[in-house]
């Protein structure tokens, strides 16, 4: 049985014939809401808790 091994930074993959294994940890980035720091996807300013707060007092 022919086997590969991969790695990038700290993933693994090992690859057979008929199965591919992936283990490893990856880095995943994370922001802060501007409203109340809670952490949230990278690239958005404001949690969606925060955002039906602040759009329920807009509608008044």
């Amino acid at each position: 049985m022919k086997m590969r091994i991969h790695r990038d930074q700290l993933m693994f993959k090992w690859i057979t014939k008929d199965h591919e294994i992936i283990v490893g940890f990856k880095h995943v980035r994370h922001g802060k809401c501007s409203v109340c720091g809670k952490s949230i996807p990278w690239g958005n300013t404001i949690c969606d808790e925060c955002f039906e707060k602040d759009k329920k007092i807009s509608r008044k």
